[in-house]
This record gives structure tokens, C-alpha cells and sequence, in this order.
């Protein structure tokens, strides 16, 4: 299968804001920004995936606690054309 030439500016621009590690049975997501953390284990199965759940909550504390800005996903060009 040939390669895809096309690139996306910007896209490696860090989205992740946490990190992740096994524990006790469990998974721990620990902020990047801070000494903040949430484990699998803190999420109920009824709700959806617990691993889903906490990556949410750290997607969520992120925003909430450490965002300076609003990132833009894709680049804005003064003569109004989108380019890709």
C-alpha cells in the first residue's frame, strides 16, 4: 500500500496531558501539569469503559486547570482559504 505524502501542519502539537501507568489492578493516569491522578478503578463499568471514563477526566482537568488558550485544530489563513 503506497504512503500518504499529505501532512497536516501543526499536528504534532501535544494533545496528550497525561501519562499513563499499571497499578494495582488498575490504570493510573497521572496529569502532566500537576500532581493531579484518577485510576480505572475510580470509574463504575455501568458508565462505559473505565479507561475511556478516566482519560476523559484528565482531558476535563486539563482543560478546566491548566489551558492558557484555546487551541485551534486547523490553521487559519488570512486570505480565507482552508489549505490541506
Amino acid at each position: 500500500m503506497p504512503q500518504s505524502t499529505c501532512t497536516v501542519s501543526g499536528y504534532n502539537i501535544v494533545v496528550r496531558h497525561y501519562t499513563t501507568e499499571p497499578m494495582n489492578g488498575g490504570i493510573t493516569f497521572k496529569c502532566v501539569s500537576c500532581e493531579h491522578s484518577v485510576s480505572t478503578l475510580d470509574f463504575n463499568t455501568a458508565n462505559g469503559n473505565r479507561r475511556t471514563q478516566a482519560a476523559k477526566a484528565m482531558n476535563q482537568h486539563s482543560a478546566e486547570f491548566h489551558s492558557a488558550a484555546p487551541r485551534a485544530s486547523v490553521p487559519t489563513y488570512t486570505d480565507g482559504r482552508n489549505r490541506f
